[in-house]
């Protein structure tokens, strides 16, 4: 399972950090890009978050997740 990190900032200033489903990813940039324009300092920084491994634990009640290890990449040409 994928999905993407979006951050904005305003003058290198962390404004909003969102988490985007694939689905929505082009419908969202689009939007943030329109309301929150480079012209204005506005800056995007976007990375893919792949899922690595789960973490489990098996006891007699049955399986529960632990954690998730994600992998982040820069996804170029948004910044």
């Amino acid at each position: 399972m994928s999905d993407y990190q979006i951050t904005l900032h305003r003058d290198e200033i962390l404004l909003a950090n969102l988490t985007v489903s694939p689905a929505r990813y082009v419908e969202m940039v689009a939007l943030l890009r329109e309301r929150f324009p480079q012209s204005e300092g506005f800056s995007l920084h976007i990375q893919r978050r792949r899922e690595l491994r789960r973490v489990l634990e098996q006891s007699p009640e049955g399986l529960r997740l632990l954690g998730i290890v994600y992998s982040h990449e820069e996804v170029p040409g948004h910044a």
